[in-house]
């Protein structure tokens, strides 16, 4: 006879919360991709004006919404499940670090490299990523 505590299944109260933070999150995502393709479209980001550095950061207003998501989900899940979150988020902090130290450092040798932003953010994430998935399955 099987225990019902050894079922694999998520409550209906942790699907609530996916759903919640899932409508949330995307809705930031969509936002942001519709704003990113109206600066990209419309910003004239590489001309003279000044107003190229307010169209330039007009993609973060969506992204505080997803931040805004992020942080009511990590208020609204149980401590098990914000344990394994924080475990990814530290994985991806350190990736993120290590990365932009290596990269300074490779700077500081004389190598330029363009768009090393992009490249410390998504290798944060990637990190976040792999990190989640990997304490998630144990």
């Amino acid at each position: 006879m099987t225990n019902k505590l050894d079922i694999q299944d998520r409550s209906e109260g942790d699907r609530a919360r996916s759903r919640a933070y899932q409508l949330e999150f995307w809705s930031g995502i969509v936002s942001y991709a519709v704003v990113l393709s109206g600066v990209l479209l419309w910003g004239d980001l590489d001309g003279v004006s000044p107003w190229r550095f307010l169209w330039a950061v007009l993609p973060v207003i969506p992204a505080l919404w997803i931040v805004r998501a992020v942080v009511r989900h990590v208020r609204r899940i149980d401590d098990y499940q914000r344990l394994l979150l924080l475990q990814g988020f530290a994985g991806g902090f350190a990736v993120a670090m290590i990365v932009s130290v290596t990269l300074a450092f490779l700077e500081i040798a004389g190598l330029r490299v363009p768009g090393v932003g992009w490249i410390i953010y998504g290798a944060g994430m990637l990190g976040w990523i792999i990190t989640g998935t990997v304490v998630g399955r144990r």
